[in-house]
């Protein structure tokens, strides 16, 4: 057994995501730095997983959902939707965040994170001093303010991440019918 299959028993969100499993050439590739694959996760849990005080996780996985939306990652964008039903967050709202239709959300402050986190994806130069104050005028604390951009900075770094390995996924299995 290798190193790698004791420390990873379960998989992680982007190899379940991507269907890989020890043996495969992406898996084996993804696996040689187990630190990275690990603090990948741990990241993900930290954010996503654990308390933030003042951002609710359905809050959080909106704006995970948008940032999936726009960046773009349908893979990412299912599962943060999927996550969100689960929770129990009305169709329409998960609906709306993922197809970036932010002016039928009713919560005004879900409303400037996730104008927040369009303004971060899309035009990042727009998410300046006046944004900033702003959330806070929707009553975000600075602390609450760092977490949504380390989120956003994340769901970006995993889209990529995502992406890379799908198509080096793609690379293999079009290798292997040749």
């Amino acid at each position: 057994m290798t190193n790698h299959e004791t420390l990873h028993p379960t998989p992680d969100t982007l190899d379940r995501l991507l269907g890989l499993t020890p043996g495969q050439p992406t898996y084996e590739i993804r696996h040689q730095r187990t630190k990275v694959v690990d603090a990948t996760q741990a990241s993900e849990n930290l954010l996503l997983g654990a308390p933030v005080e003042g951002l609710l996780l359905s809050d959080r996985l909106l704006v995970a959902l948008l940032a999936c939306a726009l960046t773009p990652s349908q893979a990412l964008k299912n599962e943060y939707a999927n996550r969100l039903s689960v929770l129990g967050v009305p169709d329409h709202t998960i609906q709306s965040v993922a197809s970036a239709q932010l002016e039928e959300l009713n919560d005004p402050r879900l409303k400037q994170m996730l104008i927040f986190t369009a303004a971060l994806i899309t035009d990042p130069i727009k998410a300046d001093k006046e944004a900033l104050l702003t959330l806070k005028a929707s009553g975000l604390t600075t602390p609450q303010i760092t977490a949504l951009s380390q989120l956003v900075a994340f769901v970006s770094y995993q889209v990529r991440v995502y992406a890379g390995l799908h198509a080096l996924n793609l690379f293999h299995s079009q290798g292997a019918q040749s």
